[in-house]
Protein backbone atom coordinates (compact mmCIF):
# COMPACT_ATOMS: atom_id res chain seq x y z
CA UNK A 1 0.00 0.00 0.00
CA UNK A 2 1.48 3.55 -0.68
CA UNK A 3 1.27 6.82 1.36
CA UNK A 4 -1.16 8.87 1.19
CA UNK A 5 0.90 12.16 0.70
CA UNK A 6 3.66 12.11 -1.59
CA UNK A 7 7.50 13.70 -0.49
CA UNK A 8 9.66 15.12 -2.28
CA UNK A 9 13.44 16.82 -1.41
CA UNK A 10 14.48 20.47 -3.10
CA UNK A 11 18.14 21.96 -2.93
CA UNK A 12 18.95 25.04 -2.07
CA UNK A 13 17.65 26.86 -5.21
CA UNK A 14 14.49 25.03 -4.92
CA UNK A 15 15.35 22.37 -7.68
CA UNK A 16 13.67 18.88 -6.91
CA UNK A 17 16.21 16.24 -5.97
CA UNK A 18 14.14 13.07 -5.75
CA UNK A 19 11.08 11.60 -3.90
CA UNK A 20 11.01 10.01 -0.32
CA UNK A 21 8.65 6.80 -0.85
CA UNK A 22 9.93 4.91 1.48
CA UNK A 23 9.33 6.96 4.83
CA UNK A 24 7.29 5.41 7.87
CA UNK A 25 5.77 8.29 9.32
CA UNK A 26 5.06 12.01 8.33
CA UNK A 27 3.72 14.69 9.80
CA UNK A 28 2.74 17.73 8.69
CA UNK A 29 1.22 21.06 10.36
CA UNK A 30 -0.05 23.71 8.05
CA UNK A 31 -0.65 26.94 10.39
CA UNK A 32 -2.79 30.10 9.47
CA UNK A 33 -0.62 32.78 9.23
CA UNK A 34 2.05 30.96 11.12
CA UNK A 35 5.10 28.90 10.86
CA UNK A 36 3.90 25.42 10.13
CA UNK A 37 6.14 21.76 10.63
CA UNK A 38 6.81 19.04 8.77
CA UNK A 39 8.37 15.67 11.05
CA UNK A 40 9.64 13.26 8.53
CA UNK A 41 10.73 9.33 9.71
CA UNK A 42 12.44 6.83 7.86
CA UNK A 43 14.82 3.78 7.69
CA UNK A 44 18.59 5.61 7.38
CA UNK A 45 19.34 3.55 4.80
CA UNK A 46 16.71 4.47 2.41
CA UNK A 47 17.91 5.12 -1.09
CA UNK A 48 16.61 9.03 -0.62
CA UNK A 49 18.13 9.25 3.11
CA UNK A 50 21.34 10.95 1.43
CA UNK A 51 19.09 13.67 0.00
CA UNK A 52 17.80 14.57 3.97
CA UNK A 53 20.63 17.37 4.97
CA UNK A 54 20.48 20.24 6.40
CA UNK A 55 20.45 22.87 3.39
CA UNK A 56 18.00 20.97 1.37
CA UNK A 57 14.27 21.62 2.01
CA UNK A 58 10.87 19.49 1.47
CA UNK A 59 7.80 19.75 -0.67
CA UNK A 60 4.71 17.73 0.32
CA UNK A 61 1.88 17.14 -1.90
CA UNK A 62 -1.43 14.98 -2.03
CA UNK A 63 -2.09 11.96 -4.41
CA UNK A 64 -3.63 14.28 -6.59
CA UNK A 65 -0.29 17.03 -6.83
CA UNK A 66 -1.64 19.92 -4.56
CA UNK A 67 0.80 21.17 -2.36
CA UNK A 68 0.38 20.91 1.11
CA UNK A 69 3.73 22.57 2.14
CA UNK A 70 7.21 23.30 1.69
CA UNK A 71 10.11 24.66 3.48
CA UNK A 72 13.86 24.11 4.45
CA UNK A 73 14.80 20.78 6.51
CA UNK A 74 16.10 22.11 9.92
CA UNK A 75 16.96 19.02 11.67
CA UNK A 76 18.57 15.59 11.09
CA UNK A 77 18.60 12.91 14.06
CA UNK A 78 20.16 9.51 13.53
CA UNK A 79 19.25 6.68 16.19
CA UNK A 80 20.02 2.95 16.46
CA UNK A 81 19.43 0.22 18.46
CA UNK A 82 21.07 -2.99 19.25
CA UNK A 83 17.90 -4.69 18.30
CA UNK A 84 17.97 -2.75 15.02
CA UNK A 85 18.92 -5.34 12.06
CA UNK A 86 19.47 -2.46 9.79
CA UNK A 87 20.75 1.46 9.81
CA UNK A 88 19.01 2.81 12.11
CA UNK A 89 16.02 5.62 11.69
CA UNK A 90 16.36 8.94 10.42
CA UNK A 91 13.83 11.71 12.41
CA UNK A 92 13.73 14.78 10.00
CA UNK A 93 12.25 18.33 11.10
CA UNK A 94 11.35 21.20 8.55
CA UNK A 95 10.02 24.13 8.79
CA UNK A 96 7.24 25.86 6.12
CA UNK A 97 8.98 28.36 3.94
CA UNK A 98 7.07 31.30 6.12
CA UNK A 99 9.65 31.08 8.37
CA UNK A 100 11.43 33.76 5.84
CA UNK A 101 9.49 36.62 7.01
CA UNK A 102 10.27 35.66 11.06
CA UNK A 103 14.19 36.62 9.59
CA UNK A 104 13.52 40.22 9.09
CA UNK A 105 12.92 43.47 11.11
CA UNK A 106 10.88 46.00 9.63
CA UNK A 107 13.86 48.86 9.32
CA UNK A 108 12.21 52.44 9.88
CA UNK A 109 13.32 53.86 6.70
CA UNK A 110 13.89 50.47 5.14
CA UNK A 111 16.00 52.31 2.04
CA UNK A 112 18.31 53.90 4.27
CA UNK A 113 21.43 52.60 5.25
CA UNK A 114 21.37 50.59 8.96
CA UNK A 115 23.67 54.14 9.74
CA UNK A 116 20.85 56.96 8.47
CA UNK A 117 17.50 55.01 10.21
CA UNK A 118 16.78 58.59 12.26
CA UNK A 119 12.74 58.10 12.53
CA UNK A 120 11.32 56.01 15.05
CA UNK A 121 8.79 54.61 12.88
CA UNK A 122 7.79 52.83 9.58
CA UNK A 123 4.19 54.97 8.69
CA UNK A 124 1.72 53.01 6.15
CA UNK A 125 -0.40 54.97 3.90
CA UNK A 126 -1.86 52.46 1.24
CA UNK A 127 -5.39 52.29 -0.42
CA UNK A 128 -5.29 48.44 0.87
CA UNK A 129 -4.36 46.37 3.03
CA UNK A 130 -2.60 43.62 1.13
CA UNK A 131 -0.66 46.92 -0.42
CA UNK A 132 0.64 47.77 3.14
CA UNK A 133 1.50 44.11 3.72
CA UNK A 134 3.33 43.66 0.39
CA UNK A 135 5.25 46.97 0.75
CA UNK A 136 5.87 45.66 3.59
CA UNK A 137 8.17 42.59 2.36
CA UNK A 138 9.59 44.09 -0.30
CA UNK A 139 11.43 46.63 1.02
CA UNK A 140 12.40 44.45 3.80
CA UNK A 141 13.18 41.21 2.36
CA UNK A 142 12.14 41.01 -1.06
CA UNK A 143 13.02 42.25 -4.29
CA UNK A 144 12.65 45.89 -3.40
CA UNK A 145 15.11 45.41 -0.24
CA UNK A 146 18.25 47.17 -0.21
CA UNK A 147 20.80 44.25 -2.11
CA UNK A 148 22.11 42.67 1.80
CA UNK A 149 18.89 42.42 2.82
CA UNK A 150 17.34 41.09 0.08
CA UNK A 151 16.25 36.95 -0.04
CA UNK A 152 17.33 36.34 -3.84
CA UNK A 153 14.42 33.82 -3.86
CA UNK A 154 11.41 35.79 -2.46
CA UNK A 155 8.97 37.11 -5.15
CA UNK A 156 5.60 38.68 -4.66
CA UNK A 157 2.05 37.25 -5.72
CA UNK A 158 0.25 39.79 -7.78
CA UNK A 159 -1.26 42.36 -5.73
CA UNK A 160 -5.22 41.85 -5.54
CA UNK A 161 -5.93 44.99 -3.00
CA UNK A 162 -7.62 42.88 -0.44
CA UNK A 163 -9.15 44.95 2.62
CA UNK A 164 -9.86 48.78 2.98
CA UNK A 165 -7.13 51.49 2.81
CA UNK A 166 -4.11 50.94 5.69
CA UNK A 167 -2.86 53.37 7.82
CA UNK A 168 -0.67 52.19 10.52
CA UNK A 169 2.52 53.08 11.89
CA UNK A 170 5.45 50.49 13.21
CA UNK A 171 7.76 51.05 15.39
CA UNK A 172 11.74 50.50 14.01
CA UNK A 173 12.91 47.30 14.14
CA UNK A 174 9.44 44.73 14.90
CA UNK A 175 9.48 41.17 13.91
CA UNK A 176 8.11 41.74 10.21
CA UNK A 177 6.09 38.06 10.59
CA UNK A 178 4.73 39.97 14.09
CA UNK A 179 3.42 42.41 12.30
CA UNK A 180 2.16 41.06 9.72
CA UNK A 181 0.35 39.07 11.88
CA UNK A 182 -0.91 42.30 13.81
CA UNK A 183 -2.19 43.53 9.96
CA UNK A 184 -3.63 40.73 8.64
CA UNK A 185 -6.04 39.37 12.01
CA UNK A 186 -7.04 43.23 12.27
CA UNK A 187 -8.44 42.83 8.42
CA UNK A 188 -9.27 39.11 8.50
CA UNK A 189 -6.76 38.28 6.06
CA UNK A 190 -4.51 35.44 5.55
CA UNK A 191 -0.82 35.09 3.91
CA UNK A 192 1.72 32.73 3.09
CA UNK A 193 5.00 32.20 1.29
CA UNK A 194 5.41 29.09 -0.82
CA UNK A 195 7.38 27.62 -3.35
CA UNK A 196 6.21 28.28 -6.71
CA UNK A 197 8.38 27.15 -9.56
CA UNK A 198 11.96 28.28 -8.52
CA UNK A 199 10.95 30.48 -6.15
CA UNK A 200 9.27 31.80 -3.04
CA UNK A 201 6.09 33.43 -3.17
CA UNK A 202 4.83 35.38 -0.47
CA UNK A 203 0.65 35.31 -1.32
CA UNK A 204 -2.17 37.63 0.38
CA UNK A 205 -5.35 35.68 0.09
CA UNK A 206 -8.94 35.78 1.24
CA UNK A 207 -10.39 33.51 3.67
CA UNK A 208 -13.44 31.24 2.90
CA UNK A 209 -16.43 31.47 5.34
CA UNK A 210 -17.58 27.43 5.32
CA UNK A 211 -19.77 27.81 7.97
CA UNK A 212 -22.11 26.09 6.08
CA UNK A 213 -20.86 23.32 4.49
CA UNK A 214 -18.04 22.25 6.36
CA UNK A 215 -19.84 21.03 9.34
CA UNK A 216 -18.76 18.42 12.09
CA UNK A 217 -20.16 16.58 14.27
CA UNK A 218 -20.69 13.13 16.19
CA UNK A 219 -23.50 12.72 14.76
CA UNK A 220 -22.55 13.35 11.36
CA UNK A 221 -20.51 10.42 11.63
CA UNK A 222 -17.59 12.93 10.17
CA UNK A 223 -15.98 13.61 13.88
CA UNK A 224 -13.86 10.67 15.92
CA UNK A 225 -13.55 13.56 18.89
CA UNK A 226 -13.10 16.77 20.27
CA UNK A 227 -11.67 19.15 23.29
CA UNK A 228 -11.08 22.55 24.39
CA UNK A 229 -9.06 24.52 26.47
CA UNK A 230 -8.49 28.11 27.93
CA UNK A 231 -5.74 30.25 28.82
CA UNK A 232 -6.42 32.86 30.95
CA UNK A 233 -5.56 36.41 30.46
CA UNK A 234 -2.79 38.10 30.86
CA UNK A 235 -4.35 41.95 30.42
CA UNK A 236 -7.78 43.67 31.34
CA UNK A 237 -6.63 47.03 31.46
CA UNK A 238 -3.83 48.80 29.27
CA UNK A 239 -2.20 52.00 30.59
CA UNK A 240 -1.01 54.22 27.43
CA UNK A 241 1.29 56.96 27.72
CA UNK A 242 2.39 58.82 25.02
CA UNK A 243 4.54 61.71 24.40
CA UNK A 244 6.83 63.23 27.46
CA UNK A 245 10.16 64.31 25.91
CA UNK A 246 9.68 66.45 23.55
CA UNK A 247 5.83 66.83 23.72
CA UNK A 248 3.55 67.08 26.74
CA UNK A 249 2.87 63.42 28.67
CA UNK A 250 -0.58 62.15 27.65
CA UNK A 251 -2.14 58.85 29.52
CA UNK A 252 -5.56 56.90 29.11
CA UNK A 253 -6.53 54.15 30.17
CA UNK A 254 -8.15 50.95 27.75
CA UNK A 255 -10.10 48.36 29.88
CA UNK A 256 -11.99 45.15 28.38
CA UNK A 257 -13.66 43.11 30.83
CA UNK A 258 -12.42 39.49 30.44
CA UNK A 259 -15.65 37.00 30.19
CA UNK A 260 -14.23 33.84 32.26
CA UNK A 261 -13.15 36.27 34.59
CA UNK A 262 -15.26 39.49 34.74
CA UNK A 263 -14.18 41.04 38.42
CA UNK A 264 -10.34 40.15 37.30
CA UNK A 265 -8.01 43.61 36.59
CA UNK A 266 -4.65 43.02 35.19
CA UNK A 267 -2.67 46.21 34.16
CA UNK A 268 -0.32 46.45 31.63
CA UNK A 269 1.95 49.35 30.40
CA UNK A 270 1.95 50.27 27.02
CA UNK A 271 5.08 52.43 25.91
CA UNK A 272 4.17 54.93 23.58
CA UNK A 273 6.36 57.94 24.41
CA UNK A 274 8.03 58.21 20.98
CA UNK A 275 4.68 59.17 19.93
CA UNK A 276 4.57 62.79 19.76
CA UNK A 277 1.67 64.25 21.75
CA UNK A 278 0.69 66.82 19.59
CA UNK A 279 -0.02 64.38 16.68
CA UNK A 280 -3.41 65.34 14.59
CA UNK A 281 -3.65 60.93 14.93
CA UNK A 282 -2.76 61.16 18.44
CA UNK A 283 -6.17 59.41 19.77
CA UNK A 284 -6.05 56.56 16.80
CA UNK A 285 -2.38 55.88 17.37
CA UNK A 286 -3.79 55.27 21.31
CA UNK A 287 -6.37 53.43 20.83
CA UNK A 288 -4.67 51.13 18.59
CA UNK A 289 -1.77 50.76 20.69
CA UNK A 290 -4.12 50.33 24.37
CA UNK A 291 -6.46 47.77 21.80
CA UNK A 292 -3.86 45.82 20.50
CA UNK A 293 -2.46 45.19 24.42
CA UNK A 294 -5.63 44.31 25.36
CA UNK A 295 -6.03 41.96 22.37
CA UNK A 296 -2.96 40.26 22.74
CA UNK A 297 -3.40 39.70 26.47
CA UNK A 298 -6.94 38.33 26.31
CA UNK A 299 -7.67 35.24 27.46
CA UNK A 300 -7.32 32.49 25.02
CA UNK A 301 -9.88 29.51 23.91
CA UNK A 302 -8.66 26.58 21.63
CA UNK A 303 -10.51 23.75 19.85
CA UNK A 304 -9.19 20.62 18.85
CA UNK A 305 -11.34 18.09 16.80
CA UNK A 306 -10.63 15.13 15.06
CA UNK A 307 -12.69 15.35 11.29
CA UNK A 308 -12.87 12.34 9.28
CA UNK A 309 -12.46 12.81 5.78
CA UNK A 310 -15.30 11.82 3.65
CA UNK A 311 -16.56 11.83 -0.06
CA UNK A 312 -18.43 14.94 0.69
CA UNK A 313 -16.05 16.91 2.96
CA UNK A 314 -12.46 16.47 2.78
CA UNK A 315 -9.61 19.02 3.93
CA UNK A 316 -7.52 20.40 1.25
CA UNK A 317 -10.59 20.54 -1.27
CA UNK A 318 -13.71 21.51 0.83
CA UNK A 319 -11.94 23.95 3.96
CA UNK A 320 -8.42 25.36 4.35
CA UNK A 321 -6.20 26.63 7.25
CA UNK A 322 -7.70 30.23 7.55
CA UNK A 323 -11.38 29.09 5.91
CA UNK A 324 -14.94 29.23 8.96
CA UNK A 325 -16.01 26.06 9.71
CA UNK A 326 -18.65 24.76 12.12
CA UNK A 327 -18.31 22.11 15.10
CA UNK A 328 -20.99 20.87 17.13
CA UNK A 329 -19.85 20.19 20.95
CA UNK A 330 -21.02 20.36 24.28
CA UNK A 331 -24.48 20.64 24.72
CA UNK A 332 -26.01 20.15 21.64
CA UNK A 333 -24.84 23.70 19.81
CA UNK A 334 -23.07 24.96 16.69
CA UNK A 335 -19.61 26.74 17.54
CA UNK A 336 -18.20 28.30 14.46
CA UNK A 337 -14.66 29.53 13.99
CA UNK A 338 -11.64 29.80 11.92
CA UNK A 339 -9.28 26.75 11.17
CA UNK A 340 -6.02 27.95 12.95
CA UNK A 341 -4.18 24.62 11.86
CA UNK A 342 -4.27 21.34 10.85
CA UNK A 343 -2.04 18.16 11.89
CA UNK A 344 -1.99 15.79 8.52
CA UNK A 345 -0.79 12.08 9.61
CA UNK A 346 0.54 9.85 7.01
CA UNK A 347 1.50 6.19 7.47
CA UNK A 348 2.06 3.34 4.80
CA UNK A 349 -1.70 2.60 4.59
CA UNK A 350 -3.28 4.86 6.63
CA UNK A 351 -3.95 8.91 7.18
CA UNK A 352 -5.44 11.01 10.04
CA UNK A 353 -6.49 15.37 9.65
CA UNK A 354 -6.59 16.71 13.14
CA UNK A 355 -8.06 20.27 13.23
CA UNK A 356 -7.51 23.36 15.86
CA UNK A 357 -10.39 25.69 15.84
CA UNK A 358 -10.26 29.09 17.28
CA UNK A 359 -7.33 30.07 19.87
CA UNK A 360 -6.65 33.41 18.35
CA UNK A 361 -7.84 36.47 17.81
CA UNK A 362 -8.76 37.35 14.25
CA UNK A 363 -11.62 39.47 15.01
CA UNK A 364 -9.28 42.00 17.28
CA UNK A 365 -11.45 40.75 20.15
CA UNK A 366 -11.29 37.89 22.20
CA UNK A 367 -11.30 34.79 20.46
CA UNK A 368 -15.00 33.74 20.20
CA UNK A 369 -14.13 30.12 21.30
CA UNK A 370 -13.05 31.48 24.47
CA UNK A 371 -16.66 33.23 24.78
CA UNK A 372 -18.15 30.36 23.52
CA UNK A 373 -16.57 28.23 26.60
CA UNK A 374 -17.08 31.01 29.42
CA UNK A 375 -20.89 30.69 27.74
CA UNK A 376 -21.09 26.88 28.45
CA UNK A 377 -19.62 27.12 32.40
CA UNK A 378 -21.59 29.81 33.24
CA UNK A 379 -24.71 27.70 31.79
CA UNK A 380 -23.55 24.42 33.92
CA UNK A 381 -22.98 26.49 37.23
CA UNK A 382 -26.60 27.25 37.18
CA UNK A 383 -27.23 23.74 36.26
CA UNK A 384 -25.32 22.74 39.47
CA UNK A 385 -26.61 25.52 41.27
CA UNK A 386 -30.64 24.68 40.79
CA UNK A 387 -29.39 20.59 41.38
CA UNK A 388 -28.42 21.52 44.76
CA UNK A 389 -30.61 23.66 45.76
Amino acid sequence: MSNALKVYVRNSTLQRLGQVSEYSSLTVVPRYNAIGAIALELPADSPSAPLLVEGNGLIVKTAGGDTVLTGPIRTVDWTRSDSDAGGGQLKVGAVSDDEILARYACWPTPTAAIGSQTVPVYKINTPSVEAGMRDLVNLNAGPGAQASRRHALLTLAANGARGLALVREVNHFDNLLTVLQDIAAAAGLGFRVTQVGNNLQFQVFQPVDRSKTARFSFGLGNLTDANYSTTPPTCTRAIVVAGGGTSPRVCKTYDRADPLFPGLVLEQFVDQTSVDSTSVDLTAQMDQAGNEALTNGAGQGSLSISPIDLPQLRYGRDYNVGDTVSAQLRGGTWYTDVVREVTLTSTVGDSSVKATIGGDNADGTVARIYQYIARIKKDVGRLTTRKAA
